[in-house]
């Protein structure tokens, strides 16, 4: 069975012939869901998990991948996993959630993050399999933060080379409160991210980084929007990658003041190191206002390799590919710092060292 979705789609379009309004999704799919379970250890007694349910209390929430994901989520009955967070609820300590996938496993699925008021957790997501497995891994996450929430939520994707991998989040902070989203997207072939965060409240946050290397002819689309309703409410949000060989990426980032939002903020940031000509790189950048008291900014810094930087490492007998390396590999670490699990962190730059052969480099440990 062929399945074709528009995905991504940018709050505002711009000129058609630029041809990134939207991301087309064209995949050969069974007629099956084998939705991956999260092996989820130790978990807090105070909190509740449940897996494999067929629908979750939640309000309507907008996400970065669209409506046309909802739909293809419905076809396929997505189960739902609820992970419920007390009110006043507090942890030092990561809940780890973990799915590996089989060679060949399609999965569908639905998550529910819901923290009541006064919560505090970090919350990492993590995605594995075999190196030359492939298949589809399928998720939207719903993020609902009470007031005076602190959720931090990290995703790992660590997928074989042939996986297709569809994130998808939407966001919901309650008043001064704080969504902060930490992702590194290190496996699979074709990779659709998408984040939407509504920022109803007053002094409400949303926070993310997210961090990339693709080399081969791997392919990444980005959409990531910020709605901010509320008065002082702010957004941050940064990109990082590297892209070598034909690889291909389109970043959409949008930062939408509407009207009554007065005194709020937003910024948005890309970074991208372009290492082979062959690269097709897209980047658009937004910002949309309906207010007149906001502050909003964004920039793009996207070429090569700095020739100061390359002097100098060359002067280190460090050459041109292990320099490239060393760059490609920092944006990550700088991300995988930021997860709020030290065991995932270190997962993860492994992942990275295996694949690009950079454990030498970098003494093989943290």
């Amino acid at each position: 069975m062929k399945i074709e979705k528009t995905l991504n789609p940018l709050p505002a379009l711009t000129w058609n012939w630029l041809r990134m309004n939207r991301a087309k999704f064209e995949e050969e799919t069974s007629e099956t869901n084998k939705a991956a379970l999260f092996d989820a250890k130790d978990l807090p007694k105070e909190i509740s998990f449940a897996q494999g349910q067929k629908s979750a209390d939640i309000k309507e929430i907008p996400t970065g991948l669209g409506k046309s994901f909802d739909e293809l989520l419905d076809q396929k009955a997505a189960p739902w996993t609820v992970l419920e967070l007390p009110q006043g609820f507090k942890s030092q300590d990561a809940i780890v959630l973990r799915a590996r996938l089989d060679d060949g496993q399609e999965s569908f699925g639905r998550l529910l993050i819901k923290a009541g008021d006064n919560a505090e957790a970090t919350i990492a997501i993590e995605w594995s399999s075999e190196e030359k497995a492939k298949g589809i891994n399928a998720l939207q996450t719903k993020i609902v933060a009470g007031d005076n929430c602190k959720i931090r939520v990290s995703t790992i994707q660590l997928l074989g080379q042939d996986f297709v991998h569809l994130n998808d989040i939407g966001t919901s902070s309650g008043e001064n409160s704080l969504v902060d989203i930490s992702q590194l997207e290190l496996g699979a072939q074709k990779i659709y991210q998408g984040i939407r965060s509504t920022l109803t409240e007053y002094n409400s946050f949303f926070k993310h980084n997210m961090a990339y290397c693709l080399d081969k002819d791997r392919e990444l689309d980005m959409n990531f929007v910020a709605d901010q309703f509320g008065k002082k409410s702010k957004s941050d949000m940064n990109v990082y990658g590297t892209l070598t060989d034909s690889a291909k990426k389109t970043y959409r980032g949008t930062i939408d003041f509407k009207r009554g939002c007065k005194g709020a903020e937003g910024n948005e940031q890309e970074d991208t190191l372009l290492l082979s000509p062959d690269v097709v790189n897209k980047s658009i950048p937004l910002i949309l206002c309906d207010e007149e008291e906001v502050q909003g900014e964004h920039g793009a810094t996207i070429g090569r390799l700095d020739e100061s930087l390359l002097f100098y490492m060359k002067s280190r007998a460090i050459d041109l590919e292990n320099a490239q390396k060393m760059m490609a590999r920092s944006k990550i670490a700088r991300v995988a710092a930021l997860l709020g699990s030290e065991e995932e962190a270190k997962k993860a730059l492994d992942f990275f060292d295996a694949y690009y052969g950079t454990e030498e480099l970098n003494g093989g440990e943290e």
